[in-house]
């Protein structure tokens, strides 16, 4: 009775603080989470990776939201988001076009389809939820992007003159501007050793292709993408993100300290 006892006191502990990170994540977002159930956090504690479709009113798109609790650090896990040698996606080819103030920046992504689709390419602006930060004391990190209207006028020049990981303006001329690409990362420490992470995203990338197949294909890639992004920030970002490498922003507006030798 005892150990059983014990088990349930910290099975109830660390759904409090799993509720605890959510209700932060709450906390003035840029792009609000759908709510969680008492089923979806018993998953989450699980290990499982919970995905659902966050439906708007109208005509407004929907988003695909996934959520995870992984095991690692939340630096580590926000390098592996944020860095600009990161690779989040391997079918997307990204890149930083413009450092604007502070930790803002452009960034451009190019999405390879295949054949006889079109590629898709965006602009987005990224910034991190400074407001949130402090509002929480840190207890929770929102980093958005929205898509820039006129972004590809604004790095032609760029593309011209370096063609950055090989994006040429043969590319910029060739696929679709995709006419709707926003979202959301949020991280917030459970413990320790835990970090719920949840990832919002709605885009709209014309042409053919309708709104709802979108969506549908950005669920089915959320497993995928929490677990590459758990074993990135346990492998990858420690021995990468050192000293002397371009510093990266984390959620409250300050440098992310570059891990050690002793880091995880």
């Amino acid at each position: 009775m005892l150990i059983l006892l014990a088990w349930t006191s910290g099975a109830e502990a660390s759904s409090d603080a799993l509720m605890d990170a959510i209700v932060a994540c709450a906390t003035e977002p840029t792009f609000p989470l759908p709510g969680v159930s008492v089923e979806d956090r018993a998953r989450l504690l699980d290990g499982e990776v919970v995905r659902m479709i966050d439906r708007k009113p109208g005509n407004e798109p929907s988003a695909a939201v996934g959520m995870a609790v992984l095991r690692a650090p939340r630096e580590a896990l926000w390098v592996s988001v944020q860095d600009m040698h990161a690779q989040v996606d391997p079918s997307l080819t990204e890149f930083i076009v413009e450092h604007l103030e502070g930790d803002r920046a452009l960034w451009y992504g190019y999405f390879d389809l295949p054949r006889p689709i079109k590629d898709r390419q965006w602009v987005v602006d990224s910034t991190n939820n400074h407001r949130m930060a402090a509002r929480t004391s840190d207890a929770c990190w929102e980093h958005s992007w929205r898509l820039v209207p006129d972004g590809l006028e604004r790095i032609r020049d760029t593309v011209t003159s370096t063609q950055p990981r090989g994006i040429t303006p043969d590319h910029l001329d060739r696929a679709i501007y995709t006419p709707v690409n926003q979202g959301s990362w949020f991280m917030a420490p459970i413990d320790g050793e835990r970090v719920f992470v949840a990832y919002h995203a709605t885009s709209v990338v014309g042409g053919l292709i309708p709104d709802w197949l979108v969506t549908q294909l950005a669920m089915s890639r959320l497993e995928e993408l929490m677990r590459s992004l758990e074993k990135r920030a346990l492998t990858w970002a420690p021995s990468h993100y050192r000293t002397g490498h371009e510093p990266v922003f984390g959620g409250d507006g300050n440098v992310v300290a570059p891990f050690s030798n002793t880091s995880p």
